[in-house]
């Protein structure tokens, strides 16, 4: 994934290229979301009203109330239908051997495959680079490897939007 001694000054010596590219990638990606949250916590008047954030853990754990809240802000009703596939997806039977897959299926398992799939070190960079975004969304840094690997407690509290 990331080199953990890379820092974004330049290159590696001895390569490296492609933890410079990985590094750069994410800081333009963190840096450009932290401005859009900027924007979105402090509207200009014309902006006021006209969006809705919403996380993807809120979907998956309450779908029914998410939904139902994206389609008020849009003033649609949610059909019986809509509603029924958006429960399916969410927490269908279904069981993918990849983190990150999310079909018909319990959805809470892609929530938390980062705390597995990534190592304590790769972690904390996405942290490094993403603070500021996380902090707007409800996104907890974690404290230790052990805090990641402990999957009954949430990393995640109200969002500032």
């Amino acid at each position: 994934f990331l080199d953990a001694g890379h820092k974004l000054g330049g290159k590696k010596e001895g390569g490296g290229g492609s933890d410079y590219h990985a590094l750069g990638a994410m800081e333009v990606i963190c840096s450009s979301m932290a401005k859009t949250l900027q924007t979105a916590l402090h509207p200009p008047d014309w902006l006021q009203g006209k969006y809705m954030a919403v996380r993807y853990e809120d979907l998956v754990v309450e779908p029914i109330k998410t939904l139902r809240q994206v389609y008020g802000f849009v003033n649609l009703a949610v059909s019986p239908e809509m509603e029924k596939f958006a429960l399916n997806m969410t927490s269908g039977p279904g069981y993918s051997s990849k983190p990150f897959v999310v079909s018909a299926r319990n959805a809470t398992q892609a929530l938390s495959a980062w705390r597995t799939a990534l190592s304590y070190q790769q972690i904390k960079q996405v942290e490094e680079y993403c603070h500021q975004p996380m902090a707007v969304l409800g996104y907890e840094r974690v404290g230790s490897p052990e805090e990641v690997k402990d999957l009954s407690r949430t990393l995640l509290r109200k969002p500032r939007l």
